[in-house]
């Protein structure tokens, strides 16, 4: 489940036509700019340290999580001086709480969601925020409420249906309860808020594969369904491998329908090395057991 980007103009902050507001407008754009300078700075660290540990050259993960954090704490600190001075400032209270969940201290990160909340009762980013911060929790009710909360606030942005159906989707028992309905329409309202995702976000790949998976758990199987699903998502499958990840699951499915043919036809065009061993087994599963000589 994704945070939504901060990019709308909410109440409490100040006005952006005074002297003062279009000030405080560039002090939190450079305040964003630093944000985003050493994230990209720390993402290079680790990824190039990921490259040296395989050639056994690599700084042990102790010490690059201490200059990670060390890293990322001026950008705390900006955060914490920036709000110092504008404490009414909605969305420097999101990013200084996203801020947080990215070094994984959500408590911290909830008292600057819900700090904007205090100030902006209607912003669905906050709503959206800390119902993510409740479902890391295990406060499955609580994530609903919130997640619900962000769609009904901004029924145009699919992220909050997203992030709700999957939510239903994964924690079945515990939707059941909270919608105060039968277990065996947990999947169908799933898929049908991926739906209004899908509606509202047609182009987005991941969001169609959220929604292919989420048709594989109907009962009995949806076949037609669920090819339909994972074609969509193959149409707009950004590169080879998104593709051939989608012709993975069409042939699962394929091979759980019995239709070897069809299986083996999509995947004759798995080429990927990191599908070797899925498409191997399939494969496997295709074959009908050796019959035992008398």
């Amino acid at each position: 489940m994704l945070l939504l980007p901060l990019a709308q103009s909410v109440a409490g902050e100040a006005n952006p036509a005074s002297a003062s507001g279009a000030l405080i407008k560039r002090e939190f754009r450079e305040l964003l700019e630093l944000d985003d300078k050493v994230h990209d700075e720390v993402d290079v660290w680790i990824r190039s340290n990921a490259k040296l540990t395989a050639k056994q050259v690599g700084i042990d993960p102790g010490s690059l999580d201490l200059q990670v954090r060390n890293r990322l704490s001026k950008v705390g600190e900006a955060y914490k001086a920036f709000l110092n001075r504008h404490s009414g400032h909605v969305r420097a209270r999101l990013a200084y709480g996203s801020y947080f969940s990215d070094i994984n201290e959500i408590d911290k990160a909830m008292v600057q969601w819900k700090k904007a909340l205090e100030l902006a009762p209607k912003n669905p980013v906050a709503w959206n925020n800390i119902g993510k911060a409740y479902g890391k929790q295990g406060r499955i009710a609580e994530a609903l409420r919130h997640f619900g909360k962000a769609a009904e606030l901004a029924p145009k942005e699919a992220l909050y249906y997203r992030n709700l159906a999957t939510l239903i989707f994964s924690y079945p028992d515990e939707a059941a309860r909270y919608y105060l309905i039968d277990r065996s329409q947990i999947v169908p309202k799933s898929l049908e808020l991926f739906k209004k995702a899908r509606s509202i976000d047609p182009e987005n790949f991941t969001l169609a594969t959220d929604a292919a998976l989420a048709q594989l758990g109907t009962q009995p199987l949806d076949a037609k369904a669920a090819f339909a699903a994972w074609n969509a998502a193959l149409a707009i499958a950004p590169s080879s491998v998104e593709a051939e990840g989608v012709r993975i699951h069409l042939a699962r499915i394929h091979a759980h329908l019995g239709q070897a043919d069809a299986a083996r036809a999509q995947l004759a065009k798995v080429h990927e090395t990191q599908y070797i061993e899925l498409k191997a087994d399939i494969l496997k599963s295709l074959d009908p057991p050796p019959t035992a000589k008398p």
